[in-house]
Order: C-alpha cells, then sequence, then structure tokens
C-alpha cells in the first residue's frame, strides 16, 4: 500500500495533534543504541548502524509507518528507542521527509538496508540501487539529527521536508548535494567510515597538454597557468615572479612556432578540460597594473561587466564542449613597464559558508546570515591566501593521508643524460637548496614539458599550501624530501612543517622517490653517491638512501623534539623484501625508521622478454597479445602470471613479513592497476598505429569495467590481510593518456557510480569503518 502525498501530510497531522509517539502512544524514553534487547513479539525497532561505533545501531524517532494487511491496519510514530509496534502484521512501511520506504517484511530489527531493498525492489539495476539508497538514507540521518547528538537516537531536524536529490543517484553525486542543502544551516554531510587509505596527489598543472582532467586545486585558475615563458614571445623581459615586465614591438613580428601567429604574452591553463571537471558560469578575473587583457578558447570575456583592473569572463557549458582542445587562453598584448600587469586571478563564481570549505554555493542565500564569503572577497586585496578548490577538497576529505610527490614536483627523471663525464657527474650531483623551492609570489606553480626539467623540480607548490591543504582537511599530509636537498633546507623544511601544521596531525616524511628505480633523477644520485659502498650499484644505492635517510629523520626529529609527530619512512622495491631488510640492517637503522612502503601494482607481463614469462604452460597469453577486455582480466586474474594480483599479493606478504620482524610497520606508498603500453612501443614504427591504438582501448575500457572495482576489492582486502597497514593509492583523478590508465577517476566530477577503482576504494573503506591497524 502507498500512501499519497496528502494523505501522508493529513495522518501526519493528526498523529501530532493526538501524541501519537510509536507502540500506541508511549514515548517512555528507553533509548537503546546498542540494540542488544530482546524485543517482545510484535515490537520491532528502526535503527541505523554508526559508522564511527561499529556494531552500535542508532534508533529513528518519530518516523510515520503503517502496518498491513488491512484488518491490522494503523498508522504510529516510532518511539525514542526507534520501537514500532506490528503486531501480527505482515509488513510495515515507513516515510521519510518526501518518500515511501516499503511494504518491509515486518520484524524485530529494520535498518536502512531493509529500506533500500523495498525502494529498489522496481528497479533494472536492483545491486547498484541498493547501495547507493542505503548509504544516501543513511548519510541523510546522520546529517540531519535535530540534536546532533545520535546517542540519544535521531530525529530529522524539522527544516528538512525533502531529499536533496534521487535516492538511487551516484553517492558522490547526492553526498554534494545533500551537503549544499545543508549548508544555509550551518551544517556538512556526515561521513559514512574514517578514512582508512592514503592517495597520491598530482601536479598543480599536467606536464602533458592532453592530460586535461586533471584537478584544480585552488579557485583561482592563474595559479594553474603555463609559465609565460613557455608560449610567449622570446623578446619579452620578466621579473623574477615571471610576470612581463616589458613587451617590445618585435613582438609583433615575432610568429609563435606552435600557433604560428604573433602571441606577445600568452599563457595557457585547463586544455582538454573534460565538462564537468570545473565550475561553469562567470568567472572574475582582477590583476595589478596597466596593460589588456585578451581571452579565448573555452572562455568569454563580457566588455559591459568588465573595467580595468577587474573583468568578468564566461565559461559556459557549450565552450567546454566545443573549445576544450584550446583550454583557456590568456594573452597580454601590452603591459605599461612602469606599473606592468601583475598578480592575475582568475576566480571561480561563488564562495563558501564559514567553517565549511568542502561546498562551493552561489551566494549568501545558501549560507546562514553573516556567514558567506565569495571567492572574490578573499582575493581582492592579496593573491596569496590560498583559497581551495571546494570540489577538490570534498573528495581528498575521504582519504586519511595525502601524499604530496607530485605536487612538489619532488621526483623528475634524469635531466644530465645529454651530457657526459664531468659535466654529467656534476649535474647529477648538483644540490636543491631552500631558496630555490616554489614561492607564494610566483605568477604560477608548475609548468609543462616546455620548461625545462631543471626549472620545474622542486617547485610544484610551496611547502605552506600543502601544510594549509592538510590543516584544512585535518588528514595527514606525506612530505618528499627531494634526493639532492641540502641539510639547510631539511632543517628549514621541518621548522616550517613544525609551526605550521595542525599539532593534532602526523607528518609522513620520505627521502625522495624510488631509490631503486633507474628512470628517476633520484635512484641515479643515490647510486653515484653511494658507489663507495658497494660494487652492485643497486646495493650501493640503497645502503646510501637509507643512510642519507636516517640523516634527515634525524634532523626533523631534532627540529620536532622527538617522533611522536612524524611518520619516518623509507621506500622499498615491492618485489625485493630483502632490500627492505638490509636497508634496515644497514647502520642499525631500523632503530630511525617507523615504516617500510612500497608501491604494490598488478598488471601481467607485456612479452616474453623477461624469463619469468616465458613459460608459456604457465602464463599462455601477454598483454600485448590481448584482444579484447576478456583478455586483459584473464592476465591479470592469472595466478602464474609474476605480475598479475595473486603475485603481487603474495610479495605484500613477504614484506609485511620481513619488516615487521625488525618492529618497522608497512605502508603503501603507491597501489593499484598498472596497466599500460611500453615508450618502446610506442616507439616502434613497425607496429601499425591502428594496433597500438587498439590495445591502448582495451587497456582503458578494462579500467573503466565493473570488473575492475571487484579486483580493487580483492587487491585491498588481500593488502589488510597480508599484515599491511595504510594503503595509498595511485592517483588522483585526471585524464587517462597514453602512458597511462591511472586515474582514479577520469576527473573529478566523474559520478562514483562510473568509476569502478573508486567505487572500489570507497567500499573497501565503508566496510572497514575505520582503520584496522594498532595506533591509527
Amino acid at each position: 500500500m502507498r500512501l499519497t502525498g496528502l494523505a501522508l501530510i493529513l495522518l501526519t497531522t493528526l498523529l501530532t495533534a493526538c501524541g501519537g509517539g510509536g507502540n500506541g502512544g508511549n514515548n517512555t524514553d528507553n533509548t537503546n543504541t546498542n540494540g542488544d534487547n530482546t524485543l517482545p513479539d510484535g515490537i520491532g525497532r528502526l535503527v541505523i548502524p554508526d559508522p564511527l561505533d561499529p556494531g552500535a545501531r542508532i534508533p529513528l524517532r518519530d518516523i510515520t509507518y503503517h502496518i498491513t494487511p488491512a484488518v491490522q491496519q494503523r498508522s504510529d510514530l516510532t518511539d525514542s528507542d526507534g520501537q514500532f509496534g506490528f503486531q501480527d502484521a505482515e509488513t510495515v512501511t515507513f516515510h521519510i521527509l518526501d518518500k515511501q520506504f516499503g511494504p518491509v517484511t515486518a520484524k524485530a530489527l529494520i535498518n536502512h538496508q531493509d529500506l533500500a531493498h523495498a525502494f529498489c525492489l522496481d528497479s533494472e539495476t536492483p545491486v547498484r540501487c541498493e547501495d547507493a539508497v542505503a548509504k544516501n538514507l543513511q548519510r541523510t540521518l546522520l546529517s540531519a539529527d535535530d540534536d546532533q547528538h545520535t546517542d540519544t537516537g535521531i530525529r530529522l531536524m524539522p527544516e528538512l521536508s525533502r531529499f536533496p536529490a534521487g535516492l538511487d543517484d551516484s553517492i558522490d553525486s547526492f553526498e554534494a548535494a545533500l551537503a549544499t542543502q545543508l549548508a544555509p544551516y550551518g551544517r556538512q554531510s556526515a561521513a559514512l567510515f574514517s578514512p582508512s587509505l592514503g592517495i597520491n596527489l598530482e601536479a598543480p598543472q599536467p606536464e602533458a597538454d592532453e592530460v586535461g582532467g586533471q584537478p584544480v586545486a585552488f579557485v583561482d585558475l592563474f595559479r594553474i597557468a603555463r609559465p609565460f615563458r613557455e608560449l610567449s614571445c622570446t623578446d619579452i623581459e620578466y621579473d623574477a615572479n615571471g610576470w612581463p615586465t616589458r613587451i617590445p614591438a618585435s613582438c609583433a613580428r615575432q610568429d609563435s612556432p606552435i600557433f604560428k601567429v604573433p602571441v606577445y604574452a600568452t599563457t595557457l591553463m585547463l586544455r582538454y578540460v573534460p565538462y564537468g571537471a570545473i565550475p561553469t558560469g562567470k568567472y572574475t578575473v582582477l590583476y595589478d597594473g596597466i596593460g589588456t587583457l585578451q581571452y579565448s578558447g573555452i572562455a568569454q570575456k563580457i566588455p559591459e561587466e568588465s573595467t580595468s583592473g577587474h573583468d568578468v569572463i564566461e565559461i559556459t557549458p557549450e565552450l567546454i564542449r566545443t573549445r576544450n582542445r584550446a583550454g583557456l587562453r590568456l594573452q597580454l598584448k601590452d603591459t605599461d613597464s612602469g606599473d606592468p600587469v601583475r598578480n592575475i586571478r582568475i576566480i571561480m563564481p561563488g564562495g563558501t559558508c564559514e567553517g565549511n570549505p568542502f561546498i562551493r554555493v552561489a551566494d549568501e542565500s545558501a549560507c546562514p546570515d553573516g556567514s558567506y564569503h565569495s571567492f572574490v572577497s578573499l582575493l581582492e586585496q592579496d593573491r596569496n591566501p590560498v583559497v581551495f578548490n571546494p570540489d577538490y577538497l570534498r573528495f581528498l576529505k575521504d582519504f586519511k593521508v595525502i601524499r604530496t610527490m607530485n605536487f612538489m614536483e619532488a621526483s623528475p627523471r634524469n635531466p644530465c643524460y645529454t651530457l657526459t663525464d664531468d659535466a654529467y657527474t656534476e649535474c647529477l650531483l648538483q644540490a636543491f637548496t631552500w631558496d630555490m623551492r616554489a614561492r607564494m609570489d610566483q605568477a604560477s606553480w608548475g609548468g609543462s614539458a616546455r620548461t625545462p626539467l631543471l626549472d620545474r623540480y622542486g617547485r610544484g607548490v610551496p611547502p605552506e599550501v600543502i601544510i594549509q591543504l592538510a590543516n584544512t582537511l585535518k588528514r595527514d599530509p606525506w612530505f618528499n624530501i627531494p634526493h639532492n636537498a641540502t641539510d639547510d633546507y631539511v632543517k628549514k623544511f621541518a621548522t616550517m612543517v613544525r609551526d605550521q601544521l595542525d599539532p593534532t596531525l602526523k607528518a609522513y616524511v620520505e627521502y625522495t622517490n624510488e631509490p631503486w628505480n633507474g628512470i628517476f633523477w633520484g635512484a641515479l644520485y643515490v647510486r653515484e653517491k653511494g658507489k663507495a659502498l658497494d660494487d652492485n650499484p643497486y646495493r650501493a644505492g640503497y645502503k646510501y638512501y637509507s643512510h642519507r635517510a636516517v640523516e634527515i629523520f634525524n634532523s626533523w626529529h631534532d627540529v620536532f623534539g622527538g617522533a611522536e609527530r612524524l611518520v619516518r619512512v623509507l621506500n622499498t622495491f615491492h618485489p625485493d623484501e630483502y632490500m627492505s631488510r638490509n636497508m634496515l640492517n644497514y647502520e642499525g637503522n631500523a632503530q630511525y625508521v617507523d615504516a617500510i612502503a612500497s608501491a604494490p601494482y598488478f598488471y601481467a607481463c607485456w612479452d616474453r622478454t623477461n624469463i619469468r614469462c616465458q613459460d608459456e604452460a604457465k602464463v599462455p597469453m601477454v598483454l600485448k597479445d590481448a584482444h579484447s577486455v576478456d583478455d586483459i582480466f584473464t592476465l591479470i586474474d592469472n595466478a602464474d602470471d609474476p605480475y598479475g594480483i595473486d603475485s603481487t599479493i603474495a610479495q605484500m606478504k613477504n614484506q609485511a613479513d620481513a619488516v615487521k620482524e625488525l618492529g618497522v610497520r608497512y605502508l603503501s606508498y603507491e597501489g593499484g592497476q598498472h596497466l599500460i603500453i611500453p615508450t618502446e612501443y610506442w616507439a616502434d614504427k613497425e607496429v601499425p598505429v591502428n594496433i597500438k591504438n587498439s590495445l591502448l582501448d582495451l587497456i582503458r575500457a578494462a579500467n573503466r569495467d565493473p570488473r575492475m572495482g571487484t579486483r580493487y576489492t580483492k587487491f585491498l582486502n588481500g593488502w589488510k590481510n597480508s599484515g599491511g597497514e595504510l594503503f595509498t593509492l595511485y592517483t588522483l583523478p585526471q585524464t587517462w593518456h597514453k602512458f597511462g590508465t591511472f586515474g582514479i577517476k577520469e576527473q573529478l566530477g566523474q559520478p562514483r557510480l562510473n568509476a569502478p577503482k573508486y567505487d572500489a576504494a570507497m567500499k573497501f573503506q565503508e566496510a572497514q569503518g575505520k582503520c584496522w591497524w594498532e595506533g591509527c
């Protein structure tokens, strides 16, 4: 039986007037959040689980229900313990906000999953529907408790009369809608778990233009603009922060090698940005100085709303869909050399409510009185206050630790490969000083491959930005110290973190990245520095690496006055537990190390080159010969493939056992699927391009396939069962490109239901409730 909306309103009014309160109006306060009592026959309880206290149940109070069959039909409200009377009735139906749930089989305990099952009976995708409805319902109830004290049960706040979106909507989309609905009341959406996974951040701007789905971290888009020097006339003069100070007349005659026309001073951002990755609407452009800014690509200037130093541009859905290849292009044809254009800010529309940085709102009507802060008001006097994109924050809040290696641009390839002999060694061993770090006053942070590697290395975002991000999220930051950082750099970095990081947070400290991997400058550096320690370059490298890492750890220990606020991490090669043991035993290093971290990645043999891939009885097919998505899952599921899921999980156990013998924790610094097409295959001119692209399409399709979600679930459970603690996923949402499909989503705005890797990671955390290891 389903009541009409009018009937439900009349019924609720009647019950309120008559003092209805469940079980025939018995309103005694017998709240029992543990739900361990034995109820009399014919009495049930309506509850939801407490996500932060596994096993505890929270009763739902004053929820309208009615029972059937008709001979026993009656309606009432659940009492303070969530109890409802059903006597010998077969079913009960509940009404929560504007939705009906039921009929549900009458029984002693009914929870959100029972309600979701009834709600989704007619769904074409009942499993997906039930999962979404259960979680969306649970989050709404936890968020909308009137007194915000669930130990007394949940009674819905009277201001709410409806759900903010379809209950079967994607869980993340629903959460955003709920957060917007709650913002005027000074509330935030409730968490369904305490995070147990970490995530790797990405560079402030992608190295390759085609990676358009990289998350925008800041409400000021200009922070991720390409440096002017990359694309502009070569005769331009700049100040120390990268702002053009003089654009000579010769620039009108100099054609750009890329655009084939004069470009004057030009920068780009957001090339190939997918629709949904950034807000659309009117952006405010503020700048100091005198000059003329022109805009093209995905943005159009609104002249009637623009004045000197204050332009208004509009980014529309249509422009993103049709012009995203161009990105947002900003051109400066002239600038006053006495008062040059500088401090450009391209500010997202809207703002936030005080105390709630996780949701972007349109205007003050969406906030409690006096609590609205427009993004423009936060940046109009000074561009240096860092205001994070609320969508970026809302994604990151669901992770326990944020690893900032790429955010810092701390792990470059070898910049010295064109040199030889002493010049090569001098280049390889050059130092990185504190004065070389990224600064708040710089025009933009990072750059593309057009900026020389030595000008980008270690110059992602400034350390202050990372610290502020961690403080805003209340999440632990994981810092990567550059391989060639001086002692002064190490000490000053530690001092800044000590003084500015929220004292309730811990700082994970790792020296460089992958010191065993010869494609990175850091690995070549430690091998050169350690060549006197061992005849084998690999062992020499990790001996020096562990020695220098401990020096850095001890410096941080001294600055912090102890290790209570630190997690000191050594990086190791995942298949090589002997490297882990040797580093910890070398010079007694284990006593100065808190954790060893590896990167468990699963994939499959690419070809037969590796001896472990040559036994066709055990490895009947290799990745380059795959012809279907089914083939790819067959490959990664092969227990005999040395790179498959089972083999990678077995290596987890080996690492965990090895390091725990020495009293050290086992973490991952990266991990997930690693299905790629090698660089040399792309370069092989004998392989037709269509064959390469077909294989790339298969890899992408496998990453979009729901089966990839089940593999991530198996993988993460294998990690936990092997003795691993924090697992740090690689990587933030980003557009997949020819060299990898590493993004856990394809862009920040992609719904969870369309992102199986992300969905599996969230379901894993939801199933855990909180981290499982001691001392978390």
